[in-house]
C-alpha cells in the first residue's frame, strides 16, 4: 500500500449528519443505541464460532488517531484556501463558503467542549489490521493515563478502557489488543510546550540545561511500574473472557520521536521568538539542544522502558522509534503543502507530524493535535503494526515499510 494511498472516505458519515439533524434528546437516544450496538450486542445461543474477529487498541493519543484530520501541514492559513493547501480532511465548501467539521475525521470523538475530544480517527492506526481481516475497535483516548487504562473513566469513556475492553470480549473474538500508554503519566506534552515557550520568548536556556531532560528521565522508574500494571489489567481481563478469545496476542508499542536530530532540521535555529522562522512557518520552535534531547535521549529511553514492560509481562513489544524517521518534524527533505497542492498525494515528501499550533497557525485545528502522527504518520504506524501482526519477528517500525 503506497503512503500517499488515502485509505477512508472523505465525506461526512451518514450517521454524523442524521446526528446533527437531531434535536438534543434524539441525539442522546442515538448515541446510546449506538453504544449499546457497539457494546452489548448478545451472541445466539451455539453462535461462539462466528463471533466477530476484532482488533481493539487502548492508550492514549499515539493510537487513538489524534492529528489524523492532517494531510501534513500547509503554509496555507487563510481560510480562502479552504482545504489550506489540501491538508485539511475536516474542510468542505458549500456555497462557495468554506466549512470545517471536525466529525468528519474524528466522528462523535471530537472536541465539543472542555474535558472532551478523544480524537479517534478514521485513519487511526488499528484500522491497518483490517488487511488482515479483523474488525478495528477503538477504545484509545488522546489525553489519557494509565489510570483510565485500569480503572478510571476519561472524557467519551464513560468507564476505564479496561472496562471497555471486557464488554468488547464479551461478545466478539478478539485477535489483538494493542496498547500505547505512558507518554501521559510522563506529561511529555507539558514538557514540549515547556520547552517551546523558552524559544518563542527567546530565553536562550535550552530544556536540556536548564535540567528538564533529567527530571524527565527520572520520573521513568514510577512510570514503568504503571504501565505494568495497566498491562496487568489487560491480561486479567482478558483471563475472565470468553474462551473463544484465549489466544488472543497482546502488543505493547513505544512512540516515535515526533522531531529530528539537530543536525536534521531544516530551519536555522537563530536567535529564538515568535517571529522566528521555526516559529511562524516551520511550527517547530526549539532549540537545538531540545531536538537532540527529544530525539536522541527521551525518545530511545521511553522505548527502552516500554520495552522492559513488555518483556517482563510477556506481551509482545513494537518499537515505533523509527516510525516517522525521514517525515519527522521540520526535517530536512521534507516539505509543507502549498496553495495549488493536493497534499494527500504528496505522502512520500510529506512531514509526518503536525507542527505546533503557535504564531499564526493557532487557527488551524486543536492545540492538542500538535506534535502527533498526522495522516500519513498514522498510516505509516498502521502498516508496522500489520507487520508484525503478520510476522512477530517484526518488532521494529521502518518508517519505509510497506506491506
Amino acid at each position: 500500500m503506497s503512503a500517499t494511498s488515502p485509505q477512508h472516505p472523505r465525506s461526512v458519515p451518514a450517521a454524523s449528519r442524521r446526528l446533527r439533524r437531531a434535536g438534543p434528546a434524539g441525539r442522546v437516544l442515538a448515541l446510546l443505541a449506538l453504544s449499546a450496538t457497539a457494546l452489548a450486542v448478545p451472541v445466539p445461543a451455539g453462535a461462539e464460532a462466528r463471533a466477530e474477529q476484532v482488533a481493539v487498541s487502548l492508550g492514549d493519543s499515539f493510537i487513538s488517531g489524534e492529528a489524523g484530520r492532517w494531510w501534513g501541514n500547509s503554509t496555507v492559513t487563510a481560510a480562502a484556501g479552504c482545504t489550506r493547501g489540501g491538508t485539511d480532511r475536516a474542510a468542505y465548501r458549500q456555497r462557495l463558503i468554506c466549512h470545517y467539521d471536525a466529525e468528519r475525521v474524528y466522528g462523535d470523538t471530537a472536541v465539543h467542549g472542555a474535558g472532551t475530544g478523544c480524537h479517534r480517527s478514521d485513519v487511526a492506526e488499528i484500522t491497518g489490521l483490517r488487511q488482515a481481516g479483523l474488525t478495528p475497535v477503538n477504545l484509545a483516548c488522546s489525553g489519557a493515563e494509565t489510570r483510565h487504562i485500569i480503572d478510571e473513566a476519561f472524557k467519551e469513556n464513560t468507564t476505564s478502557q479496561a472496562d471497555l475492553l471486557a464488554r468488547v470480549a464479551a461478545t466478539r473474538q478478539v485477535e489483538v489488543v494493542v496498547l500505547s500508554i505512558g507518554g501521559n503519566d510522563l506529561n511529555l506534552s507539558g514538557m514540549l510546550r515547556r520547552c517551546a515557550a523558552l524559544y518563542m520568548a527567546s530565553d536562550e536556556r535550552s530544556c536540556a540545561a536548564t535540567g528538564e531532560g533529567d527530571r524527565f528521565l527520572s520520573a521513568l522508574p514510577e512510570v514503568e511500574q504503571q504501565v505494568t500494571r495497566a498491562v496487568q489489567k489487560i491480561r486479567q481481563v482478558m483471563r475472565q473472557a470468553p474462551a473463544r478469545s484465549a489466544g488472543y496476542r497482546l502488543i505493547l508499542q513505544s512512540y516515535p520521536s515526533p522531531v529530528p536530530s539537530s543536525s536534521q532540521v531544516r530551519y536555522s535555529e537563530g536567535s529564538g521568538g515568535k517571529t522566528a522562522t521555526r516559529t511562524l512557518v516551520g511550527g517547530c520552535p526549539l532549540w537545538d539542544a531540545d531536538f537532540d534531547l527529544m530525539h536522541d535521549t527521551l525518545a530511545p529511553e521511553i522505548d527502552a522502558m516500554l520495552r522492559r514492560v513488555a518483556t517482563a509481562t510477556g506481551a509482545e513489544f513494537l518499537s515505533m522509534l523509527g516510525a516517522v524517521e525521514g517525515h519527522a518534524l521540520c526535517e530536512r527533505g521534507t516539505r509543507q503543502s502549498g496553495t495549488l497542492d493536493d497534499a494527500a498525494e504528496l505522502g512520500d515528501t510529506m512531514e509526518w507530524v503536525r507542527y505546533g499550533t503557535v504564531g499564526a497557525k493557532i487557527s488551524q485545528g486543536h492545540q492538542q493535535e500538535a506534535m502527533h502522527p498526522n495522516a500519513f504518520g498514522q498510516q505509516a504506524l498502521g502498516r508496522c503494526l500489520l507487520s508484525l501482526y503478520r510476522d512477530p519477528r517484526s518488532r521494529a517500525c521502518d518508517a519505509t515499510a510497506r506491506t
